[in-house]
Formats: structure tokens, C-alpha cells, sequence
């Protein structure tokens, strides 16, 4: 599959189709009378009245079978079209940002700089380039993300089909054909999942490669003894996720690190606050697209990006410790309903997570002090480098969320759900 596969997609046949099952469906339902008349067949008894009896019985069962198989494929079709609204949303936005800044993508997702200025100020040009090239990124990943998507959203249709073709579809165990007709739909399309975070975003390179001075081996161990004794400190005064984190890196396996969204925006209510603020600005931002082109009621994927935040040691020193500089993201599907009254404010209907990523790793110019003990990005590094120690990526999703209301304005803060409270006992003593 292809980028200009994508492109060329349209919901409108899809959706046809979703009115042509539909009115069959109905045409079956509404069969209903003349079966349960069947079954009776009043004062006639004897054998070829309880043959007729079966025989409608077994004629019933397979129209109730045959009403949820075309249920299932009405709502596979539909959440088809809707994953297709959702991804002609994601074309335009890639396509929109790549005329804004003169970049060209074509059917095959490859993106070209077209841009011919020449009047640049050489102080400028690298930075200028710099720019570009971050533009450049960002369509790249878009490209591959929609492909993605794409492929999803595919492969469940045909998911779907093949399931009805094979007969894997069930009426659910309904007496009736209407009860079949949903326990069918309920079989067509699993509950809409949610996007996953966005790709690992592009980090420094810290302390560089990992035992690449392998000759200062010896003096690092005696500093990995004091890194412990830092741990240990941490732990002791309810730092717990400091600690754990700093044991990690001083494990020198390397292998990334789980990390509670939840837990952090639980501690940190300066950082709940901007996680709010962004998922709102999802909200208006899908709002207003609905308005614009009349997409309301269809469910729209969305994925903010990697935003990036600072965890200050007045927040929590748990977890300015822990991972100080992070980025985050807020993924999910919105679906906007139009407003109750024309020039009325649209409802939404959102399922979210949050996401976070940081690379713990040091490169050089910083110290802290974690109770006795000074620790320096430079003695940090040079463990790294020795092989004693060993960077890593920390990163992790929320539980999902949801919010059912009103779109919030800019600069009203968002009545948004709020984390689970704490999950053990062992916290921050400074938490409120």
C-alpha cells in the first residue's frame, strides 16, 4: 500500500454500501411477524405439524444468523469509513503542512525540499537548514504513520469479510431477529483502539557509545560505589522513582525502563495542567475541522506529537530527579456531535491516553546533589563510557481516559479526568 493509495481513498462508497446492508437488514427484521405466524400453525397437529414446527425453527435460526452476518459487515463497513474520515483529515494535514513550508510529497510518500529561495543570510543558512530539515522529519513520520493507519483500517475490513464468509459470526444466542441484528453489529467492528504513542523521537547523543573508553574501567567502579550510595539516600526519603532509575542505569543492562504517565501527572499538577491543556486543544482543534467539513459524528484519530517539558525540583524532586527534561504526547479518537442549537457550541466524545519518553543519559556540564553525595553528568558519562553503567530509554502510556462534554475554550482550564489516585504507600514525602 501506498501514500497516493491513501490519497485516492473515499468514505462516500463505503458509506453507500453501509445503506444498501442496512436496508437489507431491515428488509430481514422485518420478517419477524410472518415467522412467529409460521411457528403456529393454530389447530394443526400430528407429524407434519411438528416437521413444519422444526422446519420453521430451523429456517428462523438461519435467518437469525444470516441478519448478523450483515449487521457485522453494515458496522465493519462502517468503522471502515470512519477510519477513512480520519485519515483523509491526516492526508490534509500533511499535505497542507508540506505547501506551507515548499515540500512535495509524492505517491510513493517521498518527501522532497522545492523550495528555491536563494536569498538567504549566510549567518542564517544553517540554522535556516536546521529547520527544514525538522520539517522534512516531521512529514516523513506523518507519511509513515497515515500508511499505518491505513493498513490498520484495511486489514480489520478485511477482517470483518472474512469472518462473515466463513461463518464465524454468531446471532449471540437471540430468539429473535432483531436480537441478532445486534448481537451481530456488536461483532462487525471492536471498540475503536486508541493510537499508540508517536515513534521514539530523535535524542542526543549523551555520554556516547557504551564502553567506548573500556581503559578507565577501574576508577569508575569506585564512582559507581558512590552512585549507589546516592540510590540508596534517594530511597530513603521517598524518592522512589529516583532511586529506581538511578539503580537502572548503574545496573548497566541498558534495556528500557517502564514509566506510569499517571503516576507523574498524579505527583506533579503543574504537569497535569499542561497535559490538560494540550488534550483540550486537541478538542478545538478537531472541532473546528468538524465544523468546517461537516465530519461531525465520525470518529477521528489524533496524536499531538511529542511536546517536550521540564519536571523543575520545586514540582516533585522525586521526579525532577528521576527524569527532569521529558517529552510527552496525548493520543486518542475524538468524535465531535454538532451543537444542540445552530451557533451553538459542538459536544465531543474523547478516548485518550497520555504517553512519555525520556532517554536517561549525561552529557556533561551539570551536577546535583542527591543527599551527601554530588553526582555530575561528567562522572555519569564517564561510567557510561567505562562499560560499568548504561544509558536507557524510560517511556510508558496512561490508562485510557475519557471525557464526554463540552469543547473547552482557549484559556479556561479543562475539567479533564484526573489520574487514579496513589497506588502503594511508598511516595514522595513532599507530595500534597
Amino acid at each position: 500500500m501506498s501514500y497516493g493509495d491513501v490519497r485516492r481513498w473515499r468514505d462516500e462508497p463505503l458509506d453507500e454500501a453501509e445503506r444498501l446492508l442496512r436496508a437489507r437488514s431491515d428488509t430481514l427484521v422485518g420478517l419477524a411477524d410472518e415467522l412467529t405466524d409460521m411457528a403456529r400453525p393454530g389447530d394443526w397437529h400430528g407429524e407434519a405439524a411438528d416437521a413444519a414446527r422444526q422446519r420453521c425453527a430451523r429456517l428462523a435460526d438461519e435467518l437469525e444468523h444470516l441478519v448478523a452476518g450483515v449487521n457485522a459487515a453494515r458496522t465493519g463497513i462502517m468503522a471502515a469509513a470512519d477510519g477513512l474520515t480520519g485519515l483523509e483529515h491526516l492526508v490534509a494535514e500533511a499535505e497542507a503542512l508540506a505547501r506551507a513550508h515548499h515540500f512535495t510529497i509524492d505517491h510513493t510518500g517521498v518527501v522532497t525540499d522545492a523550495a528555491t529561495a536563494t536569498d538567504i543570510p549566510a549567518d542564517q543558512a544553517e540554522e535556516v537548514e536546521r529547520e527544514r530539515e525538522r520539517i522534512r522529519a516531521e512529514l516523513r513520520d506523518r507519511v509513515q504513520r497515515i500508511i499505518a493507519r491505513a493498513e490498520e483500517v484495511d486489514r480489520d475490513l478485511n477482517s470483518v469479510f472474512e469472518k462473515v464468509s466463513d461463518g464465524r459470526v454468531t446471532d449471540g444466542g437471540a430468539t429473535t431477529l432483531l436480537a441478532a441484528a445486534t448481537a451481530g453489529a456488536l461483532q462487525g467492528v471492536d471498540k475503536p483502539g486508541l493510537p499508540g504513542p508517536p515513534p521514539r523521537p530523535e535524542v542526543d547523543g549523551g555520554a556516547g557509545a557504551h564502553g567506548s573508553d573500556p581503559g578507565a574501567w577501574f576508577g569508575e567502579r569506585i564512582k559507581k560505589e558512590l552512585a549507589g550510595q546516592a540510590a540508596i539516600f534517594a530511597d530513603s526519603v521517598g524518592w522512589t522513582h529516583a532511586a529506581k532509575h538511578l539503580r537502572h542505569f548503574l545496573d548497566n543492562s541498558g534495556t528500557p525502563l517502564s514509566v506510569s504517565p499517571d503516576e507523574i501527572t498524579g505527583d506533579v499538577p503543574e504537569f497535569r495542567n499542561e497535559v490538560d491543556k494540550k488534550a483540550a486543544a486537541e478538542m478545538r482543534r478537531l472541532a473546528e475541522e468538524a465544523r468546517a467539513n461537516g465530519t461531525y459524528g465520525k470518529p477521528i484519530p489524533f496524536n499531538s506529537g511529542w511536546v517536550g517539558y521540564y519536571i523543575k525540583q520545586e514540582y516533585s524532586k522525586d521526579w525532577y530527579y528521576a527524569l527532569g527534561g521529558i517529552k510527552y504526547a496525548v493520543t486518542g479518537v475524538a468524535t465531535v456531535h454538532p451543537p444542540d442549537q445552530p451557533g451553538g457550541e459542538p459536544r465531543v466524545e474523547m478516548d485518550y491516553q497520555v504517553h512519555v519518553f525520556d532517554r536517561y543519559n549525561w552529557d556533561g556540564g551539570k551536577s546535583t546533589d542527591i543527599g551527601p553525595v554530588t553526582i555530575t553528568d561528567q562522572s555519569m558519562a564517564d561510567m557510561h563510557r567505562a562499560g560499568v553503567a548504561q544509558e536507557f530509554d524510560v517511556s510508558g502510556s496512561s490508562e485510557p481516559r475519557h471525557y464526554a462534554g463540552r469543547v473547552p475554550p482557549p484559556g479556561e482550564k479543562p475539567d479533564l479526568p484526573q489520574p487514579p489516585p496513589d497506588r502503594d504507600d511508598r511516595t514522595d514525602p513532599t507530595r500534597k
